[in-house]
């Protein structure tokens, strides 16, 4: 009997010692740098895991623990679990350390703390959460531990989780790195991800291609995703962000993928129905969310994740149907990279749904951050490839229309160039006989414009010249009859006649004069001439009394000049003419002959009330007539007849000046060079 009982102590004994858990010592380089995990450190309950937690602590279930295989726990539906182990640290090791869980689902987790060799109650820690340890599937929940250098055995009790794995140490230091490590990568993604969406709205502005605006929309909700991880922990570093707001984000991001794809690969033109499938998905995703920002997420959550499968489940059926039934083989890479999404999102939906067993996903690192933009960047790339398809083949139909429109206008070309040249004698006979027509037809509008103008300048000369012939015959009519009279001195009448005779005299000249200036066939009977005998010539024409008031000055030398003798004395007549005429009856005539830059000048000066400034150009005229002429009379030759004289011998008729003591004018004419009148005098 007594053998028998040492024989069970010593089982129950060695029972025990099985059941122990092994002491973890962590020295000062475990988890320094990166989480140091612990699976082969860890037990799991074997039996129950609803047992109560004061039981469990007091080892009465200490032999049912059994080494925890490292594969994830199903801790859901009522279904709780419990892992134990046991951690001490080196002398040189640092107190403080974080225990990491990754958990689907955050659940109810509870850490008991039992010092070695007691087995007192333990102290219960609750754990914490970090914003940027949040991920799409599942998220890292931490206990804050202090760690002595006596053992301590420590209770982790897990419920309502769907899968947890990934128990792991780390040291305060190596915390704070994997913190700002974190906080660097979603940086830099979210820095992508914004410049890729500031792109593609670019580019939807510039080529208005609504493919670009729907990918920006889906990378904008990304970008807010980013925003709801990264800025609640620039506040606090434990400060998560509104779970209603993530699960409207979350339902946000389903739509904008579905809206993608589904113009991606324009469901509403290849499928029947497609169109109405899409926009039930997109209210679906929109009506959860709304109701996850009301406040309702956690009820809605599951449903969030089944809109997500059946959205990216008929998405892959659609992409299937258009490779294979369709034959679009050109909608392959498009259809790899969506396959990709929805894989991906399939999956990681179905893990928190907790349909497969595989394990939460991967922490984010280097690798993942890399992956997930270069995922990003070939999504920006087959969406301008996209574009770039589409952009080719309007080129390639625009380019077939135009072939096809210049094919029928070079056959139209070729029937207009028969008919043309069919027309074209004809066309050639009726251009000439237009152009012969026109001609003569514009000719005979020439000559009757001449002719017309011819017959007005007639009218007005036979209407100036009546007038001025009968006025001096009238004068001379009247002269003649008055001297027969008894009493009636014939001095005075004579006076008249003379004077009457002077001035029909220079009607003829200037009418004989303007006639042969008028004629194309004129030529000038040109012949040395000295100014200052022209000059003289001029006054001797006029009676004594007009010849009394001239006052000439001359040069000693001989102004040669190379003209016509009777056109210059009708110029320098009608001069001397019209100051004697425009100045009062005592007024005196100045005229000087002079010589300047190879010119012989004469110029007149009156006395008269000078010339109103509007009819400064005008008094060159033909036939024009000054305000002051209806008193004194005159045809409106004489400064006409001057200029047109000067021009034909290459010299100027012009006004000096005109004012309310009188007018200048200066006749200018070239002289006779030198050699030529040494020639002439030899």
């Amino acid at each position: 009997m007594s053998f028998v009982r040492l024989a069970l102590l010593g089982l129950l004994v060695l029972a025990a010692q099985g059941a122990a858990a092994a002491v973890l010592q962590l020295g000062p380089a475990d988890g320094s740098r990166q989480a140091l995990g612990i699976p082969g450190s860890v037990q799991q309950l074997a039996g129950p895991g609803d047992s109560d937690a004061a039981e469990l602590l007091s080892g009465a279930r200490d032999a049912d623990f059994a080494p925890y295989a490292g594969q994830p726990l199903r801790c859901d539906s009522g279904h709780g679990c419990w892992l134990r182990f046991t951690l001490a640290r080196d002398a040189d090791a640092p107190p403080d350390w974080w225990l990491r869980l990754r958990t689907v689902r955050t659940g109810t987790l509870t850490l008991y703390q039992v010092p070695q060799g007691t087995r007192a109650t333990g102290l219960a820690h609750t754990p914490r959460q970090f914003p940027l340890n949040w991920r799409y599937v599942d998220t890292e929940q931490f206990f804050e531990l202090t760690l002595g250098t006596a053992p301590s055995t420590y209770y982790l009790h897990i419920r309502d989780v769907v899968s947890a794995d990934g128990v792991s140490l780390l040291q305060e230091r190596a915390f704070d790195r994997q913190q700002r490590r974190l906080a660097t990568l979603l940086s830099v993604s979210l820095g992508v991800t914004l410049a890729l969406m500031v792109l593609n709205l670019v580019f939807w502005r510039w080529l208005r291609d609504t493919l670009f605006l729907h990918f920006g929309a889906f990378l904008a909700v990304a970008v807010l995703l980013h925003l709801w991880q990264i800025v609640p922990a620039m506040a606090t570093p434990e400060r998560m962000g509104d779970m209603s707001l993530r699960g409207g984000l979350q339902a946000l991001m389903q739509t904008a993928t579905v809206l993608f794809i589904a113009r991606l690969f324009d469901f509403r033109h290849q499928l029947r129905g497609g169109e109405r499938a899409v926009q039930a998905c997109v209210l679906a995703n929109l009506l959860l969310g709304l109701g996850s920002l009301l406040g309702h997420q956690a009820a809605l959550e599951t449903w969030v994740a089944v809109a997500d499968l059946a959205g990216m489940a008929g998405a892959l059926a659609a992409v299937a149907w258009l490779l294979f039934v369709r034959q679009q083989w050109h909608l392959a890479w498009p259809a790899v990279l969506v396959t990709v999404i929805a894989l991906t999102s399939g999956l990681g939906r179905l893990r928190w749904l907790g349909l497969v067993e595989a394990g939460p996903d991967e922490g984010l690192g280097l690798t993942w951050a890399a992956v997930r933009l270069v995922y990003m960047l070939l999504l920006a790339i087959t969406v301008a490839d996209r574009t770039r398809r589409a952009e080719l083949q309007l080129r390639q139909s625009r380019r077939r229309a135009l072939d096809e429109a210049q094919r029928a206008e070079r056959l139209l070309e070729d029937k207009v160039r028969q008919r043309t040249e069919e027309l074209h004698g004809s066309n050639a006979r009726l251009a000439s006989e237009i152009e012969r027509r026109r001609e003569a037809e514009a000719g005979l509008v020439s000559a009757l414009a001449t002719e017309r103008r011819i017959l007005q300048q007639q009218r007005e000369f036979v209407s100036l010249v009546s007038h001025e012939f009968r006025t001096p015959l009238a004068v001379i009519d009247a002269a003649a009859q008055s001297m027969g009279l008894p009493g009636v001195e014939a001095q005075p009448r004579l006076a008249k006649i003379r004077r009457a005779v002077h001035r029909l005299r220079t009607l003829v000249v200037n009418c004989l004069a303007e006639d042969r200036l008028r004629s194309a066939a004129t030529t000038l009977r040109r012949e040395p001439l000295d100014l200052r005998a022209v000059i003289g010539g001029a006054v001797a024409q006029f009676g004594a009394q007009e010849r009394e008031r001239i006052r000439w000055q001359l040069p000693a030398a001989a102004a040669s000049v190379h003209g016509d003798a009777a056109l210059l004395d009708v110029a320098v007549h009608n001069l001397l003419q019209n100051a004697l005429k425009y100045s009062p009856a005592q007024g005196e005539v100045h005229v000087r002959l002079a010589q300047e830059a190879g010119h012989a000048v004469v110029d007149v000066e009156d006395q008269g009330g000078g010339i109103a400034p509007g009819q400064h150009e005008r008094i060159f005229e033909r036939y024009f007539r000054g305000d002051s002429a209806g008193s004194t009379g005159g045809t409106g030759l004489g400064l006409f007849l001057g200029s047109q004289i000067a021009r034909a011998h290459d010299g100027s008729l012009a006004l000096l000046r005109s004012g309310a003591k009188g007018s200048a004018f200066r006749l200018r004419l070239p002289l006779l060079p030198a050699d030529e009148i040494q020639e002439i005098r030899t």
